[in-house]
């Protein structure tokens, strides 16, 4: 079972930290994307302002206790899924009472599940038999400890329709001394849940939720808010220190225009959980679930100190999820509206002013494709409002026609890329054609000083040539592994090493090993495809080269300088990218690039053959300049035009014949949906 307890959690911690705002369902296909997965530890975060059907009546009973049923339901969930508790005690708890059954009734479930010999409650007795001895000893404790608080109390419980697990959790609150947060996780433990996995969002204070719609009607409870027989607009939401009375709804009612101000003057405002605060500081990702905004989401985003909290974590991918089709109390509202709505209550309704990408890094919009009268979708509004296009993903995240998310589509792209980035990358790198075993030490010298140390990488450097001083490689801050059998052998010794990309560097002295690591250092995040490094970028750098090589052939050097800035055009008219350094001597692929069976590395064409499969399948590359010292054409073998030419052919030829291979790439970039199923803002719209 995953920890869901922050203090046992450092940022060292292997597992990523998911915190989900839901509400009562649990934004179910979320919920089981991500409770199951043994690489997360999830925390559900909810409120507890329901006060509709039996939850309503036990906090009327209670009166000063937030409502349980959300919790219970979301604990029964998660129960089911992990399986951490019988079946037939997730069934007990959720049974409900049926109409009209009286305190006397009541009572007598309540003695038949204490083992009193003489009780009879047929309908609870076959799930008795099902459920272990302690489970059974605790719910039949928590019961009685509410059935002492029935008796002599003023007003009768209604038990008609009545939930047993809302009863047995009113019973816990009563045991915690009517400490809120501390029920819910007696409650979570009681189906086998650890505390932390389903958190209250405030500190337990007592709230009724209150609202008024489009048109300034109260709507004064949270039950009228979310009422799907009455399709309304919400305008606002209150969060108010007791129910209102029949009078002030009737004073309320008759003076529209000064509601607002009325219900701003009854406003409570509870402290945000503080446990939930320090699970926010270490989440990796913070997920605003679709669901009833106004009653489920909107109101813990109130929460005064939660957007602190979320807004002070600046590492968190922050993903608001809209609903895919419209509820009751969003008639008429679009995709935007809903994004408007969140950020204006996360900003405390104007009371805090954090920038909103503090709050919220990206909106996950749903967009069909189609029409569905009988059950209408959430249009995703006026996309040009939004003021960054890089906040938005837009796709068809739904499971079928389901009118659900589908969640792997929703979060897939999201997991794996903060696993990727949190994953140190294994980089295995050829230093080639040294020709020295002091050309190779220069350039680990180089290296190091360049504090490759530093890079979050786990760096491997295959060498040919005599074996190196084994006191200096002892010092190195990374692996050396000696190719015996030269060059040529390094694909078929790295190959099972399990790297994620391969490096190439020409260790002859006309580059710096410093270089060397500002481009590996590109690697770290796994956004690239490919690192390539350019002299040409460097002017100086490449115009001293051509003097220095040339300089007894002017006629060759204009050839050379005009081949390589062919080359280069060639890429660009028939892949429709510049390479501006084809011929370059540094560079970084991915391993399954390097490592394709199809490219001999130790090839003068290895270069083309590498960018011809890349640009093919339009990977990602990126080219940083790299310094350069031209050696001498006598000591150096350098390309000839004859040798250029059969290089452009091979370019022609690939691009013409070859089949692009599917991209290497084993995740999305951190925190970006897959190109495949959503887009960003389209410049249609």
């Amino acid at each position: 079972m995953p920890s869901s307890d922050p203090e046992l959690r450092g940022r060292s911690s292997p597992q990523l930290r998911v915190v989900l705002f839901s509400g009562g369902r649990g934004s179910g296909a979320l919920t089981r994307q991500l409770v199951g997965n043994p690489g997360l530890s999830l925390t559900v975060a909810i409120n507890g302002y329901d006060d509709g059907a039996s939850t309503g009546e036990v906090r009327r009973f209670l009166q000063d206790s937030l409502g349980p049923s959300d919790f219970r339901k979301n604990a029964s969930r998660l129960a089911t899924e992990l399986r951490s508790c019988t079946p037939a005690l997730i069934e007990l708890l959720d049974y409900r009472f049926p109409a009209g059954t009286s305190e006397t009734d009541a009572r007598n479930a309540f003695a038949v599940i204490q083992s009193e010999p003489a009780a009879d409650y047929r309908d609870i007795q076959p799930l008795l038999d099902r459920v272990g001895r302690d489970e059974r000893t605790r719910v039949a404790d928590a019961l009685h400890r509410f059935a002492d608080l029935l008796t002599g109390a003023r007003e009768p419980f209604n038990f008609s329709d009545c939930s047993l697990g809302n009863l047995v959790f009113a019973g816990f609150y009563l045991q915690c001394r009517r400490e809120f947060n501390r029920a819910v996780d007696e409650y979570a433990g009681l189906v086998g849940l650890p505390a932390g996995l389903i958190e209250n969002v405030t500190d337990g204070t007592n709230g009724w939720l209150v609202g008024l719609d489009d048109a300034g009607h109260l709507l004064a409870t949270e039950e009228a808010l979310v009422d799907a027989t009455r399709p309304h607009r919400v305008r606002d939401i209150f969060l108010v220190d007791r129910p209102l009375t029949d009078e002030e709804r009737r004073q309320v009612g008759a003076s529209p225009g000064s509601a607002t101000r009325v219900l701003s003057d009854r406003v409570v405002a509870p402290s945000l959980n503080s446990r939930l605060a320090n699970t926010l500081a270490f989440a990796d990702l913070i997920i605003y679930a679709p669901g009833t905004q106004h009653s489920s989401l909107f109101p813990s985003y109130l929460t005064p100190g939660l957007s602190a909290a979320i807004a002070a974590n600046l590492l968190a991918i922050k993903l608001l999820i809209t609903n895919i089709q419209s509820d009751a109390e969003i008639t008429g509202s679009n995709a935007v509206d809903i994004i408007d709505r969140a950020v204006f209550y996360l900003k405390e309704k104007g009371r805090v002013a954090f920038p909103t990408p503090c709050l919220i890094t990206h909106y996950l919009l749903n967009d069909p494709g189609h029409d569905d009268a009988a059950a209408p979708y959430v249009p995703l509004g006026p996309l040009d409002s939004i003021e960054d296009p890089r906040l938005v993903r837009i796709g068809n995240y739904e499971d079928g026609v389901t009118g659900r998310h589908d969640a792997a589509r929703v979060l897939g792209p999201f997991l794996d890329g903060i696993a990727a980035a949190e994953r140190r990358k294994r980089v295995a790198l050829l230093l080639h054609d040294a020709g020295s075993t002091n050309k190779v030490v220069q350039t680990l010298l180089e290296m190091v000083r360049g504090r490759v140390d530093r890079l979050p990488l786990d760096l491997t450097v295959f060498v040919a040539g005599e074996p190196l001083e084994a006191t200096f490689t002892a010092n190195l801050p990374f692996a050396v592994t000696r190719l015996p059998g030269g060059d040529t052998t390094f694909a078929s010794v790295a190959r099972g090493g399990g790297f994620d990309y391969v490096a190439l560097f020409e260790s002859s002295g006309m580059y710096r090993g410093e270089d060397l690591v500002a481009l590996i250092s590109q690697l770290a995040m796994g956004r690239f495809d490919a690192v390539w490094g350019s002299r040409r970028l460097s002017v100086k750098d490449i115009q001293e080269s051509y003097r220095l090589r040339y300089r007894k052939n002017v006629l060759l050097g204009a050839i050379s300088y005009v081949g390589s800035h062919a080359l280069s055009l060639a890429y660009l008219f028939l892949y429709g990218r510049y390479i501006s350094d084809t011929l370059s001597a540094v560079r970084a692929v991915r391993a399954a690039d390097a490592f394709d069976p199809a490219i001999d590395l130790t090839d003068k064409r290895a270069n083309h053959l590498l960018l011809s499969e890349l640009l093919r399948r339009q990977a990602e590359i990126l080219e940083i300049p790299v310094q350069f010292f031209p050696i001498s054409p006598e000591r150096v073998k350098r390309t000839s035009p004859l040798e250029g030419l059969h290089v452009l052919g091979t370019i022609v030829w690939r691009r013409l014949v070859s089949p692009a291979r599917p991209s290497s790439r084993a995740s999305a970039t951190p925190g970006v949906a897959d190109k495949s199923t959503s887009n960003s803002v389209r410049s249609s719209r």
